[in-house]
């Protein structure tokens, strides 16, 4: 094989990479996708041609066939690859429409209270509207965009559906965001290129202010206050997901003052930081404790989870902490999402010097869709009637005898991402006094919904996910606010930069301040 017939092989395959990935990828990716087939052929070549060669002289031509031919299967493998990730699907207006009214009907059957925000007749118009301008035909991405948008209208932060996880290669817009007064600032470059310097304005993206982008953006998921929707905002995920740009001009403010523009994208290099990122945050302070300096704990975990685990975790740490001597401790569930509020209760035990409880009271919506998954059967049959609210009320929890009861001061540590179970337990924290909340008001609500019953539309098969409990936490409010803490507290942008945690920071400064009080 000759030369050139190589050459115009190989040609002709980053022509075809170029074609198929340039809008998915950026074109520096492309080049190392194309290089890597040949670096592995060369090598593969290499080795099979080498322990001849010690014997026997070897014909060129012959090597370089093999080459071309090893290269070009590995490269049509990749993009095979890469395709099979991103399955095209397609929907008719009818089977997205029967999907709504589906979706529609089990919000109805299941949800306690789907019209406290909006109200029916309100409701039903809007979902009239989406289904009178939905095309003949509509991808999947659309599809699901459009059954969120209708979920959203309730304003429950556990109802909607999974949204599609995000097309690998993709390009989105690489950075994280912090969401101020309904402003758009840089807080991460998840780039190597087009580097937006932190604490920069953002003034538009691809002709759109910042607060139409935060506008449309909020109208496709389901949040309960601005906390809690400002921080599903932070990262760009949700952004890409939702718009049809692959490239983005970006108009942007610096903290000097100087506007600038730029164009701009990210590719599999950003996908990587943002998943490492997020690993990162899972991965860490699942239960977490330290002793931060003489006489002050920390403790930390990102999710009521695995109750049985927890409680080794309770008592192996408040065996340390009554052996350290510890009489300042800090609970930081700023980024506990929440889970079971079980675990509430099993904390509550070692810190709470009185009795408590975390619900007042809770209605439950009776539903067949519950009766028939047997979720009901702790309420008597009579009481089950399909469509009706049964109401429990809760009960003070008595203290156990606990011999390592923590009988020193305690600080909540909470904020946007204090959500569901977490943000349930804070207001029992805060409402037996047990002692101070610092940070800044929870993205879970006082009076909200949750414990989820999931099931799957039928034509899209989207997997939906509904409250069936409302319930009013002690000392609850129903006013659409989360917990207010004792003192509001907030990293800024360059705090994050730096790694500096401020919250915590002024936690340490007040107990310090504490210890010298006369």
């Amino acid at each position: 094989m000759s030369r050139k017939v190589i050459k115009i092989s190989l040609s002709i395959t980053l022509i075809l990479y170029m074609v198929f990935l340039w809008k998915y990828l950026l074109i520096e990716e492309i080049l190392g996708l194309y290089l890597v087939p040949i670096f592995a052929a060369t090598v593969i070549a290499g080795l099979c041609f080498l322990p001849i060669r010690i014997f026997k002289p070897i014909r060129y031509q012959k090597v370089f066939a093999v080459f071309i031919v090893i290269a070009c299967i590995l490269q049509v493998f990749i993009l095979r690859k890469i395709f099979q990730i991103n399955p095209s699907q397609f929907f008719n207006k009818e089977q997205i429409t029967g999907d709504i009214d589906y979706a529609v009907q089990m919000l109805e059957d299941v949800h306690p209270d789907p019209y406290s925000i909006i109200s029916k007749e309100d409701f039903y118009r809007k979902v009239d509207s989406m289904k009178n301008i939905l095309p003949e035909t509509i991808s999947e991405k659309d599809a699901n965009k459009v059954i969120s948008k209708i979920y959203a209208l309730i304003k429950d932060g556990h109802t909607g559906v999974r949204l599609l996880p995000p097309k690998i290669p993709f390009k989105f817009l690489p950075y994280k965001f912090k969401i101020t007064d309904e402003k758009i600032f840089v807080a991460r470059n998840f780039c190597y290129r087009n580097v937006i310097p932190l604490g920069s304005e953002i003034i538009s993206i691809n002709g759109m202010t910042s607060r139409q982008y935060i506008q449309e953006t909020s109208r496709l998921f389901s949040w309960e206050n601005l906390s809690w929707r400002n921080t599903r905002l932070q990262y760009p995920m949700l952004w890409e997901l939702w718009d049809d740009f692959r490239n983005y001009k970006v108009i942007y403010k610096t903290p000097e003052g100087k506007t600038k523009t730029i164009r701009t994208s990210g590719g599999f290099f950003s996908v990587l930081q943002i998943d490492k990122e997020s690993k990162q945050q899972k991965l860490h302070f699942k239960y977490h404790y330290k002793l931060i300096s003489d006489s002050i704990g920390y403790i930390k975990f990102n999710s009521f989870s695995d109750l049985e685990q927890f409680k080794i975790f309770l008592d192996s740490t408040f065996t340390s902490i009554k052996n350290e001597n510890v009489r300042h401790l800090i609970i930081d569930i700023r980024n506990n999402g929440g889970g079971s509020s079980s675990l509430g209760d099993e904390l509550m035990q070692y810190i709470s010097k009185k009795d408590f409880k975390q619900v007042d009271s809770c209605s439950v919506k009776i539903s067949k869709e519950l009766i028939n998954k047997n979720k009901l059967d702790w309420i008597d049959s009579v009481e089950r009637k399909a469509g009706t609210l049964y109401t429990v009320t809760d009960s003070l929890i008595k203290l156990r005898d606990n011999p390592l009861r923590f009988t020193g001061k305690s600080y909540l540590l909470v904020g946007g991402n204090t959500f569901s179970s977490a943000s349930m337990f804070a207001s029992a924290f805060q409402c037996f006094e047990v002692g101070t909340i610092i940070g800044t008001e929870t993205g879970g609500l006082t009076v909200c919904f949750g414990d989820l019953y999931f099931y799957d539309l039928p034509e899209t098969e989207f997997n939906m996910s509904l409250s069936h409990k409302k319930f009013y936490q002690v000392c609850g409010k129903d006013d659409r606010r989360g917990i207010i803490p004792d003192y509001i507290v907030e990293n800024s942008i360059e705090d994050d930069a730096k790694s500096f945690d401020r919250v915590l920071d002024f936690t340490l400064e007040l107990i310090n301040k504490s210890k010298i009080a006369p």
